[in-house]
């Protein structure tokens, strides 16, 4: 039995340090080292969601020891193994092949943008090239390496602790009879003195002495409780807040989803309530209900799926409970029989059992953590894929109605426009027509008005004109009378007639003309 248990402290030393092992490199804490935040040109290769074989030649945008996150142009699924290489911008290959498994997908926010990709190491390394890396990556491959040794090496055999009185042996299982068991080592022989020393140790009195030892064997009962007790809250309380957590993420998605698409159909109602047609409206609506109803079910299912999941974590849970109640009950048993011998390697082994059941519990909650966290983002994506198409057909049919109804009012704002011209035509004609009309009567009455004035200044020219002949002949007559006098005259001294007879022959034909001037005159 004592040989059976330097087994189990060994295989626990070995155990423990693969449980450290395995914690310093999975769920959150494996990811927490110092981020570098620069370009690294990668080749990556592997499979796709379709299963088909691809490579690309991509960029790492930040990376650490233990991952990197890179833009893509293909799609995967999260738990999807990849071969990364890191490579000069134009040269061939810079390091080895590593393996590297799928974390997590950001989906691209717009069709020109690429998928954000993150990647952890199968084995962290320094795979970056970085010749002086940070500290923190330092201690974290150094640990690897000590871990690792420890836990492949052989732990040393331990001294075997004497047994004065050793209790009757009793009766071993078969299993246990297998196991061989380290001999003491003989005791050495007694001296004289040590028989004298002896005897007088014997003579006195016994003195009730209080061990550590004994203590810690009052108080196992009571810590073993305390502890499961504390185990079960921790447990219980991790795996309600991570079911909660999750359960919140997903009524949270569903509210957001709810709100978007009741902003949407609220948008395309009152987009559609300014259109003429009533049938696209009823359609639209319906096949908006229709999609509600599918998210709702969606949701539904998703929220199953993590109500599921939690039944099987508390399963899981129980399990471990009743795993150790076992365990409990075998160190109790084996306290009640070999207790004398084996109580601080009890001790180590339940200390030890305790650290695996929380790394376990640390690593189940951790793993179940981040299943649920994919799960909760591939429901986000589906959701946001559907609505999306969703919308891009309603935005098509909204398109296509609005199309229609632009065409209807283009024509029939020509055939306004048409009419709205003819009637302007017609009455600018009108309007030229009575202007021609008014025009013509205003340039008849002026001709006429003109002609009553010139016909007025001929009248009052020709009186003029024959006002001034009749004054020129009068006086043209005048001068002609005058000379027909003087010439008379001067032929009457000239002339040698008789007294008396010729002056009257002579005046005879004077005296008409005066008589005829004196008429004209008059």
């Amino acid at each position: 039995m004592v040989g059976f248990l330097l087994e189990c402290s060994r295989g626990g030393a070995s155990l423990a340090a693969a449980a450290d092992t395995l914690r310093s490199f999975s769920g959150v804490e494996a990811r927490r080292s110092t981020r570098i935040e620069y370009p690294v040109p990668l080749i990556v290769s592997g499979q796709n969601s379709l299963g088909e074989p691809f490579q690309e030649r991509t960029s790492a945008l930040s990376f650490n020891l233990h991952g990197c996150r890179y833009p893509s142009r293909h799609d995967f699924r999260v738990g999807t193994w990849v071969a990364l290489q890191v490579a000069e911008i134009a040269s061939g290959p810079k390091s080895p092949l590593v393996r590297a498994l799928v974390r997590s997908i950001h989906a691209p926010r717009s069709p020109r943008e690429l998928s954000q990709v993150g990647v952890e190491l199968e084995i962290p390394a320094n795979v970056w090239g970085i010749s002086s890396p940070p500290e923190d990556w330092l201690r974290a491959i150094g640990g690897t390496i000590s871990m690792s040794a420890a836990a492949t090496a052989v732990a040393p055999a331990r001294e075997p602790i004497p047994i004065d009185s050793a209790p009757a042996p009793a009766q071993t299982p078969p299993e246990e009879e297998s196991v061989q068991s380290v001999p003491a080592p003989p005791p050495p022989p007694e001296t004289p003195k040590q028989d004298t020393e002896n005897a007088a140790a014997a003579a006195k009195p016994a003195r009730v002495v209080i061990t550590p030892d004994q203590l810690v064997q009052a108080l196992r009962e009571k810590l073993l409780q305390a502890a499961e007790k504390a185990v079960e809250t921790a447990l219980a309380s991790q795996l309600d807040e991570a079911v909660r957590r999750t359960l919140s993420t997903i009524d949270d998605i569903r509210r957001t989803s709810m709100e978007q698409v009741e902003q949407f159909s609220a948008w395309q109602r009152e987009a559609l309530a300014h259109l003429p047609g009533e049938q696209n409206l009823k359609v639209f609506d319906a096949r908006l209900a229709e999609a509600q109803s599918r998210s709702e079910e969606q949701l539904a299912l998703f929220r199953g799926r993590a109500e599921e999941m939690a039944q099987r974590l508390e399963k899981i849970a129980s399990e471990a409970r009743r795993d150790l109640a076992e365990t409990r009950k075998l160190v109790e048993r084996i306290t009640r029989e070999f207790e004398p011998q084996i109580r601080a390697r009890l001790d180590e082994s339940v200390a030890r059992a305790a650290d695996e059941f929380d790394a376990a519990a640390a690593r189940v909650s951790d793993r179940q953590l981040v299943r649920l966290m994919e799960d909760a983002q591939m429901t986000t994506r589906e959701l946001s894929s559907q609505l999306e198409a969703r919308g891009t057909e309603a935005r098509s049919h909204l398109l296509s109605g609005a199309n229609d109804t632009l065409d209807e009012f283009r024509r029939q704002l020509n055939v306004h426009a048409e009419l709205a011209i003819s009637e302007v035509n017609q009455r600018a004609t009108s309007s030229l027509a009575s202007l021609d009309a008014e025009n013509r009567t205003a340039c008849e009455a002026r001709r006429r008005s003109l002609e009553q004035d010139v016909a007025r200044a001929a009248e009052q020219s020709t009186d003029q004109f024959r006002t001034a002949i009749k004054a020129f002949l009068y006086s043209c007559l005048v001068a002609a009378v005058s000379a027909v006098d003087e010439h008379a005259k001067s032929t009457l001294d000239g002339l040698v007639t008789a007294p008396g007879k010729a002056p009257e022959n002579i005046n005879l034909p004077a005296a008409s003309p005066e008589q005829g001037g004196g008429e004209s005159n008059g």
